[in-house]
């Protein structure tokens, strides 16, 4: 194979290794290979000063292990972090040959290896970190040869390390999207036009498992009730096709499980402004929301005694009421006169600024946290 074919081959390796970091040691290997080198390595030097080699090639164990436990800060190479991005320069850029054959770093580490000299690129800088490539040489320096194939590879080893910054942070976000969304007691799914779920977070899992009120049938999402099922359906066919009415629109839906629980769905279209970069992540159109139509368990009483100066008398009689349901019934269970109950609950109203039980019912929910606990 000629040698340009052979570097054609390997640009395309380099980008494949991009998107997969398994193949970089054999691309790492090809471009030894190719360079005439003896060894190599990536190696990544984060915010904080400290080295890893990410990958290397013809370096035994032992001798990349003290690199970076004991040599690395002596290695004249180093120096290439503080030069241009993509700038070529070899051991005698930085110290004399005679001079670097009396430091420690030659007669410990590189003679041992039969190293002479290596070629070391800057490839990649940014707030996280440096990355840098080194192709060390065995049997004299770094000749025309290697100097001209590092260079023809060089360009796209950046263009590859910047492909695989972007993938790791888009990772990352993905991640911290997954995290976010399994926090939520809402269930959220995330649904293509055809109504698969492309994503559903924790809360949706549970209730896909239980197949009541949703359930998934080979990939797609089927609701427990036939008209709130054929809204569904619409409604994304709508977004899919356009529609401007279902652009922005939010549309509710019913549930109702087999015990006679109710739900609330919400389904919002992923088809305009920063919701369509969302969707296109995730291959959706459309994000459905549900929730039990329920008052979930209190978990800010506290905050609710300090924020309306409620006694502690006050705030049990509030959550009593939340709770449980009318004045009889609430001093059937406190074992207290009505009277003493309807005397709570007028400076209750009071301090609250509500004037029914109904009032003080979705004043708690706001308290209500959205987040697992």
């Amino acid at each position: 194979m000629e040698l340009n074919e052979k570097l054609l081959s390997l640009v395309t390796d380099i980008y494949d290794a991009a998107l997969d970091d398994s193949r970089w040691t054999a691309t790492l290997g090809s471009i030894v290979d190719l360079a005439g080198g003896q060894s190599g390595g990536l190696v990544w030097i984060g915010a904080a000063g400290e080295a890893v080699v990410s990958h290397a090639v013809g370096v035994e164990p032992a001798y990349v292990q003290s690199y970076i436990e004991t040599y690395e800060p002596f290695d004249p190479s180093r120096s290439v972090l503080h030069a241009s991005v993509g700038q070529i320069q070899t051991i005698r850029d930085w110290i004399d040959v005679d001079e670097f054959r009396t430091t420690t770093f030659y007669n410990e580490w590189a003679r041992p290896q039969g190293l002479e000299d290596a070629a070391n690129i800057l490839i990649g800088k940014s707030a996280e970190g440096i990355s840098r490539l080194s192709i060390m040489k065995g049997g004299g320096p770094v000749d025309r040869r290697m100097y001209q194939t590092i260079s023809h590879l060089t360009p796209h080893m950046q263009r590859a390390m910047l492909v695989r910054q972007k993938l790791q942070q888009q990772n990352a976000l993905e991640t911290t999207s997954v995290r976010t969304l399994d926090a939520l007691r809402t269930a959220v799914l995330l649904l293509d036009a055809d109504g698969h779920v492309t994503h559903a977070n924790a809360s949706a899992r549970e209730i896909l498992d239980e197949a009541d009120v949703l359930r998934s049938v080979h990939g797609r999402l089927v609701t427990s009730d036939l008209n709130a099922d054929r809204m569904l359906r619409q409604a994304l066919a709508g977004t899919a096709l356009g529609d401007r009415s279902m652009m922005r629109a939010n549309i509710p839906l019913h549930l109702t499980a087999r015990n006679g629980s109710h739900y609330v769905g919400n389904l919002l279209p992923l088809t305009a402004g920063r919701r369509q970069m969302f969707g296109a992540s995730y291959e959706a159109c459309a994000v459905l929301f549900v929730s039990k139509a329920a008052l979930e368990t209190i978990v800010a009483p506290d905050l609710i005694r300090k924020l309306f100066k409620l006694t502690p008398a006050e705030l049990r009689v509030f959550l009593a009421i939340v709770e449980i349901g009318g004045v009889p019934d609430v001093a059937r269970s406190m074992d207290i006169a009505e009277t003493t109950i309807k005397t709570h609950l007028t400076r209750i109203f009071t301090k609250t600024g509500t004037k029914r039980q109904a009032d003080l019912v979705r004043l708690v929910a706001a308290f209500t946290s959205p987040i697992k606990i």
